[in-house]
């Protein structure tokens, strides 16, 4: 199963947390000021936004699109933000 790792961190350290590819309802990806913002809205309900200004949105998109494609387990996302 193809999984999306996020990375959460606090003032007590980070942790991970791996969504599965098909609770995914929807996922947005937009520029924002130089940056990259993704917001994956869960079948649950919840949503979570992601912000990283590590890579272009074309460079993202294209890393998106191997995942989607190919053998893959998970995409990740770790560089990127929580916006809490």
């Amino acid at each position: 199963m193809k999984s999306i790792r996020l990375k959460y961190c606090t003032e007590n350290g980070c942790t991970f947390k791996f969504v599965n590819r098909a609770n995914l309802q929807s996922f947005d990806v937009v520029e924002k000021k130089g940056s990259v913002l993704i917001t994956l809205c869960l079948k649950t309900g919840e949503s979570v936004s992601l912000l990283g200004g590590a890579e272009t949105i074309d460079a993202f998109n294209h890393r998106w699109s191997r995942f989607e494609t190919s053998e893959e387990i998970f995409f990740d996302l770790a560089e990127f933000e929580v916006i809490r």
